[in-house]
């Protein structure tokens, strides 16, 4: 069952990933299941599925995903911003007519533990030093490295996460330099973060 959350006029649309995959090849074209034919993991596979499906529901049974030279998704022909994002168990798509945006969906894995060093700097550890926090900071800085579509920056270089909990202004140092954003978490849970990023 899709969830649909607004936020800041950003459309986000929530789809379980946990779903039999061939209850849902007969919905996906023949590009699609070409393209399928090529993967091997089943989360794969359903986070393909699932892309395309809610693609083609928001947008029309014609509607092309395509990547720009960044990696940024796009609907061709749409003058509209999109970001996607695929946890273990979903998937989320934002939709915004008007401002460019990044979203990220993660569970909490204990991984993060081990490469809190790379994406967070050392004042950013010392405030985002839980679990729930830790997870956090990842999401919002996935979300933010979606919206500054500079591939090849610095998570933890080049990504500055606000250290007042009450402050939601985030910096990148963007390829094309400074630029300031706005960095929510609208979803925080000790296992799950749901985070967006606009320009300001």
């Amino acid at each position: 069952m899709c969830r649909h959350i607004i936020y800041s006029n950003t459309d986000i649309y929530i789809e379980s990933l946990l779903f039999d995959i061939e209850q849902y090849l007969h919905l996906c074209d023949s590009e699609i299941n070409e393209k399928i034919k090529q993967v091997s993991s089943p989360r794969r596979i359903r986070e393909i599925i699932m892309s395309h499906l809610l693609i083609k529901k928001h947008f029309g049974n014609n509607a092309i995903l395509c990547h720009s030279h960044t990696g940024a998704p796009f609907i061709k022909n749409h003058n509209c911003h999109i970001s996607i994002s695929h946890s273990s168990n979903q998937i989320a798509l934002a939709i915004n007519r008007n401002s460019p945006i990044g979203i990220d969906l993660e569970n909490w894995r204990e991984q993060l533990l081990k490469v809190k060093s790379r994406f967070l700097s050392n004042k950013e550890m010392a405030i985002y030093s839980t679990p729930q926090l830790m997870l956090k900071a990842w999401t919002m800085k996935e979300a933010l490295y979606k919206v500054a579509e500079s591939p090849g920056i610095s998570l933890v270089d080049d990504i500055m996460l606000p250290l007042d909990s009450e402050c939601d202004i985030a910096y990148v140092n963007t390829l094309n330099g400074l630029k300031q954003f706005s960095i929510n978490s609208i979803e925080s849970t000790e296992n799950h973060c749901l985070s967006i990023a606009q320009p300001r």
